[in-house]
């Protein structure tokens, strides 16, 4: 099988464009052949300073040209890049400095600085990447770019991602040069469609799972090119970048469309002209918020599912068949089903574990055995999502395992009660969680993000509405009002914090 990352620069020709840097001070372009070229340097300059095939290079940038070339230079030499995010303080990073065992690592100035305090006088090997890409270039520059691929087995490492650890701390998940391949043929050209003439914009950054494959290896393995911003998300930021790129494809997650849609410009209709898949995934998508999108621009939300361990989406929704409350079927290449307690396949309609088998999938989370043996068994991935697949196939995700809620003896999925809570004017957004009530009982609790000079008018529709379309056992006991939802880096909702934050007792 060949490297994964010669595979991902064959499209293409050396003139055309592969990546935009959109940046608050400045904008450039990046065409395939000077990409290409800095790949085979970065290559080179990580064989030169020792390190070998199966060895990790940590990487540790905002999103930049320098990034996709760390990255692909250390598939191409057989290496394995380490992807950690930048959200972490500088002194952060030393514990997976230690934990993957790097001979190398690719980082901004304050990153460098701090691991080669940690590092000593131990054979790290650092290239130090300044604003504009600086230093690392230099570094590089003068390396032969006629460097050929490192051959490799489809089932060696590719690359290490971190779990968002929403859960505790993240583990390292290890995915092979296969899973790229596969994810790329899978999603990449059955349900994006991704063409030499697409331009893609992910809000998520390409440390994450999600954002990798929105930002790198879908658009530059079809011959596209990828907008890149170093900067955090900003509803204004992403606006200007959709006005002056004009994207085709469109990634972020559902709390990204929310901010989108409540700062839409007057040009924003212009700006999404082009857009001909808007991607929605990272966490569950309101019905409300779907058809809020839809009511405002004319077009629908693509949802769909993934995971970190699955290194993209596996459930996706179809152009003109995006089907609210759902995240669609499986895509081709995968196999989804829902299993009882003890592992055995259940029925359409009937509620289980969602899990997943597909050439993606990772091998495993890094020294973590009993991890890995409870979430990867037999060839499948158990996703720690309960879910239901419809008559027509579909899948609606009822929550995460760890989530779901024993209330007067009947189980609740906190995405039920969401649903109706969310739907309520005057609520912006909406986390329901569990917590001790009187005598120890577990109940219900909405947390809810409302202007608090409305509070008691928003409490008052939120009980009228439930009411209604909720029967008792899941109807919240307590409604608390937030300025904001805790979220992770990558938008999901940390619903351990909400759990901690009303389970404290009242001062």
């Amino acid at each position: 099988m060949p490297n994964a990352a010669q595979e991902i620069l064959r499209a293409g020709d050396d003139a055309s464009v592969a990546l935009r840097v959109h940046a608050d001070e400045r904008r450039l372009a990046v065409t395939r052949g000077e990409l290409r070229r800095l790949v085979r340097q970065t290559a080179a300059a990580l064989a030169r300073r020792g390190v070998a095939r199966g060895q990790r290079v940590l990487v540790a940038l905002p999103d930049c040209p320098e990034y996709v070339a760390a990255v692909l230079g250390a598939m191409w030499n057989g290496s394995v890049p380490v992807l950690v995010s930048t959200f972490l303080p500088a002194d952060g990073q030393g514990a997976f400095l230690e934990e993957s065992g790097a001979r190398a690592v690719v980082a901004t100035e304050p990153i460098a600085e701090a691991v080669r305090e940690q590092a000593g006088a131990s054979a790290v090997a650092v290239l130090t990447v300044r604003d504009g890409g600086g230093t690392f270039r230099e570094a590089v520059e003068g390396e032969p770019a006629e460097a050929e691929p490192v051959p490799v087995h489809g089932d060696d490492p590719a690359l290490w991602l971190y779990s968002s650890g929403t859960t505790g701390r993240p583990k390292a998940v290890v995915h092979l040069h296969r899973g790229l391949l596969h994810a790329i043929d899978s999603y990449g050209v059955h349900v994006l469609e991704t063409t030499a003439r697409d331009l893609s914009y992910a809000t998520s950054k390409l440390f994450f799972a999600y954002g990798l494959g929105a930002s790198l290896y879908f658009p530059l393995a079809a011959g596209g090119a990828a907008v890149l911003s170093p900067e955090p998300f900003a509803p204004a930021r992403s606006w200007r970048i959709l006005l002056e790129e004009r994207p085709s494809l469109l990634f972020a997650v559902p709390g990204v469309y929310r901010a989108l849609l409540e700062h839409a410009p007057p040009e924003a209709p212009d700006a999404l002209a082009g857009v001909r898949r808007f991607v929605c995934a990272g966490e569950t998508l309101p019905d409300v918020l779907s058809q809020a999108w839809k009511d405002r621009f004319g077009v629908e939300l693509l949802n769909g599912l993934g995971a970190t361990e699955s290194l993209h989406i596996f459930l996706s929704s179809r152009p003109g068949h995006c089907r609210p409350g759902t995240v669609g079927q499986a895509v081709p290449g995968y196999e989804v089903e829902i299993v009882d307690e003890n592992g055995a396949a259940v029925a359409r309609g009937i509620p289980g574990a969602l899990r997943v088998r597909g050439d993606s999938i990772a091998a495993g989370y890094w020294q973590r055995r009993e991890a890995t043996a409870r979430a990867f068994g037999g060839g499948w991935l158990t996703t720690g999502d309960q879910a239901v697949q419809d008559a027509d196939g579909a899948f609606r995700i009822l929550g995460r395992t760890d989530d779901m809620l024993k209330v007067s003896g009947q189980w609740v999925s906190p995405l039920d009660v969401e649903a109706v809570v969310a739907s309520v004017p005057g609520v912006g957004e909406c986390g329901v969680v569990g917590a001790p009530g009187d005598g120890g009982v577990t109940e219900l609790v909405a947390c809810v993000v409302a202007p608090l000079d409305a509070a008691e008018d928003v409490r008052a529709r939120i009980d009228a509405a439930c009411g209604e379309r909720l029967p008792r056992f899941k109807r919240p006991k307590r409604i608390v009002l937030l300025d904001a939802l805790p979220r992770t880096a990558t938008g999901k909702l940390q619903r351990f914090a909400l759990r901690d934050l009303v389970s404290r007792p009242a001062p």
